[in-house]
């Protein structure tokens, strides 16, 4: 068994299947976009976060002001009394003493020392000036931030039980060699699942990884299909640090039915460790998995590739 375990359970494995005609269907959708997307999403960390930042900015503040000063050259209101000779702002009393013969001397010797009460008047006049001053704002600004992590690793499991016998099981194998091919590329780390009843593994990586890939997807089981065993081994395989942050996706034509409750609460428990797992099927017309994040049809005539279900509350989360 080239590169990994395998448990039969009774599945038993078929002749090798013909890998040149897994390699023409690879060469008919290596160009597909829909595939490359796919590629892109498996083992990508991206969050979306709304943050909060506060910051500081200095900035010069313009403004101007009037200033009221007072002044005696204009003689607009009266402010107070003064002795001195000012004749048209004379006290009274003062004008008092022209009218008595008696004090008339009097009055022109106060007249003379500058010593006649008068009332002070003065006026104002205002000077406008321009001024700047430095002032510190705080600015709380919240902006959409993606937060992406390098491409992380894969776990590709792919259905050869009795129900994809014949061109399914080929594209499943050539889709199945697409991302792997892109992942031994970008140098990351991909475990491969073969699976009907029993399961077939192989990690890719080290020296002859692509050989090795050939080989595993030459082998084929018969019989039923139950993706648990594949779930199960791919569950196990993300506690292994090269594949914490990985995501899973199933190549199969979606004939398996449903999983068990602990299963499906394990796979739970490791979206809360941000991995996925998704559902590629193939010409499927089993009806949407809701127990997968995504999941996807791909139509063999056509090459289009089409979303029958999302979970968006774990897919953006």
């Amino acid at each position: 068994m080239p590169g990994g375990k395998g448990t039969d359970n009774g599945a038993g494995i078929r002749n090798r299947i013909d890998i040149n005609t897994i390699k023409q269907y690879f060469n008919t959708i290596q160009n597909s976009k829909a595939l490359k997307e796919i590629a892109e999403l498996l083992g990508r960390l991206e969050k979306e976060e709304e943050e909060s930042e506060i910051q500081k900015i200095k900035e010069l503040k313009s403004y101007s002001y009037t200033q009221i000063i007072p002044t005696k050259r204009y003689k607009e209101e009266i402010c107070g009394v003064t002795l001195g000779r000012d004749l048209e702002n004379l006290l009274p009393q003062e004008l008092a003493m022209l009218e008595d013969e008696s004090l008339e001397l009097l009055f022109d010797l106060k007249y003379i020392q500058n010593r006649l009460f008068c009332f002070e008047k003065q006026g104002y006049h205002s000077i406008t000036q321009e001024a700047q001053e430095e002032i510190e704002k705080e600015i709380e600004t919240k902006k959409q931030k993606k937060r992406e992590k390098n491409e992380g690793a894969i776990i590709v499991c792919v259905d050869t039980s009795g129900s994809m016998m014949g061109n399914p099981e080929y594209i499943a194998k050539a889709l199945t060699l697409f991302l792997a091919t892109k992942a031994n590329t970008q140098k990351r780390a991909c475990y491969l699942i073969n699976f009907s009843i029993g399961i077939e593994t192989m990690e890719l990586s080290g020296k002859g990884g692509m050989a090795k890939l050939m080989q595993f997807l030459e082998m084929s089981f018969g019989g039923g299909t139950d993706v648990a065993p594949a779930l199960k081994e791919g569950l196990k395989t993300m506690q292994q640090d090269d594949f914490k942050k990985s995501d899973l996706i199933v190549i199969s034509d979606g004939g398996f039915g449903y999983i068990p409750d602990d299963l499906e609460r394990q796979m739970q428990n490791q979206r809360q460790k941000d991995n996925k797992f998704y559902l590629l099927d193939i010409n499927g017309n089993s009806g949407k998995k809701t127990f997968f994040d995504k999941h996807w049809i791909y139509n063999a005539q056509t090459q289009n590739i089409n979303t029958l279900y999302e979970n968006l509350a774990t897919m953006y989360s």
